[in-house]
């Protein structure tokens, strides 16, 4: 059961994790009202927490399950065509997980996630070139491909995924 003080941090990580994984993204239709977003983030949140979440509780997750995630979690998105533009794509639904992943480890709730957030910022840290849009990321191999140079570079600084991107994050 969870005390009063987790209860508020996990909503506060929730603000953080759809303000990361939404910004920069217009996901939603032009006029949509507060409420109906609103709706959408709770159902969103809802299907993580009830269908995904369990999942790393206990074990540490493989890339091939860790990647269907996210594609479900995209697909979880179809049925909201009222209230978005689109289906949350890959990049929007990666960064979503992996935020939330990433601060549930860091408050011990889960043990160290399999991948980090893919964003501009990391890409950057890895001195990948050409970036890729990750708001605009619709390829599952592509994400991957990010994902094994991450692994090659935290390797060579001994360290996990999840530990190289949090010593190297940065807010701007």
């Amino acid at each position: 059961m969870q005390n009063q003080q987790q209860a508020f941090l996990i909503e506060e990580i929730w603000l953080l994790t759809f303000g990361g994984a939404f910004q920069h993204t217009g996901i939603y239709k032009p006029k949509t009202k507060e409420t109906d977003r609103t709706h959408f983030r709770n159902m969103l949140r809802g299907y993580v927490e009830n269908t995904i979440l369990s999942q790393y509780k206990t074990s540490i997750m493989e890339d091939t399950i860790h990647l269907e995630n996210i594609q479900a979690l995209s697909r979880f998105t179809e049925n909201f065509s009222h209230v978005l533009k689109a289906p949350i794509n890959i990049g929007v639904s990666q960064k979503l997980l992996n935020l939330a992943l990433k601060y549930y480890w860091c408050l011990g709730i889960i043990p160290e996630p399999p991948h980090c957030p893919v964003d501009r910022i990391i890409q950057q840290r890895l001195y990948k070139q050409p970036l890729v849009n990750w708001t605009q990321l619709t390829c599952s191999d592509t994400y991957m491909q990010i994902i094994q140079d991450i692994r090659r570079k935290a390797k060579a600084d001994k360290q996990s995924i999840a530990q190289w991107e949090l010593t190297n994050f940065d807010r701007r």
